[in-house]
């Protein structure tokens, strides 16, 4: 009795073509979400079936007595349309259920919270394990979680995300993402970017990078997303061409 995600019928109006693309080269053009529910369900079965098993883990710890010296680290390298959009897996599309993904951290005598900011789970879990474990800090551009852990205000906590997706298995295509509490843009280097006001369309319905209203926004974003990739992904933004696309807003 699963009802349709609301992204569900999503019209792909003004986003890359590569997307509706996506749901013929996985031959899912005539499913309707009777044929999806199904799979959405094996989906969550998975998920409690993963739940199941690192419960008996920390179970585990309890009965050997080490829970109160052991550091338990859970998170994921990506999720799964599992028919948002009509689409499966995670190919071409930056969309919340497929970058949007768990990360859970439980040190001893630290007290169950929810951290609402932006971490990112490449960088920020090496300087955050080894302050855990009393080592001597590194030179990273990750920042440690320990004092979000420790309920220290909001000193290390990100105010943006970014992601890259370089894709292969159907064809080159390369993308990147900004992310802040109300907006996503992404830079489809060789299609039409995408914004999205995740405020009030979280489900990613309505590209806004076409908005004359907005023009200002998306440039502010653009910028932004550069002074990352010159620190993080430099190879990307090392041709003159590719920087007039962001700096200069020469984006059709």
């Amino acid at each position: 009795d699963m009802k349709p995600w609301p992204s569900f019928d999503d019209s792909f109006e003004g986003k890359p073509y590569i997307q509706k693309q996506n749901i013929y080269t996985w031959g899912n053009e005539k499913r309707t979400w009777e044929d999806w529910k199904y799979y959405a369900a094996r989906y969550f079965a998975v998920i409690s079936q993963v739940d199941d098993a690192i419960g008996q883990v920390l179970k585990a710890l309890e009965e050997t007595g080490q829970a109160d010296n052991t550091v338990v680290l859970f998170t994921a390298d990506h999720g799964d349309m599992a028919g948002s959009h009509r689409m499966m897996d995670k190919h071409y599309v930056l969309y919340d259920d497929t970058v949007h993904i768990p990360l859970m951290l439980r040190a001893p005598g630290t007290d169950p919270r929810r951290i609402q900011g932006f971490v990112n789970n490449c960088l920020d879990m090496a300087p955050t394990m080894i302050e855990l474990c009393g080592g001597e800090p590194i030179d990273t551009d990750g920042i440690s979680l320990v004092p979000q852990l420790e309920n220290r205000g909001d000193e290390g906590l990100r105010d943006y995300a970014m992601t890259t997706l370089n894709g292969q298995q159907f064809g080159l295509y390369t993308q990147r993402m900004f992310r802040t509490a109300k907006w996503k843009y992404i830079w489809n280097l060789t299609d039409t970017d995408e914004l999205y006001d995740m405020e009030n369309d979280p489900w990613e319905l309505h590209n806004l990078a076409h908005e004359p209203a907005l023009k200002n926004v998306l440039a502010e974003l653009r910028k932004k997303l550069y002074a990352v990739l010159k620190i993080e992904d430099p190879d990307i933004v090392k041709t003159e061409w590719l920087n007039r696309q962001l700096l200069d807003n020469h984006k059709l």
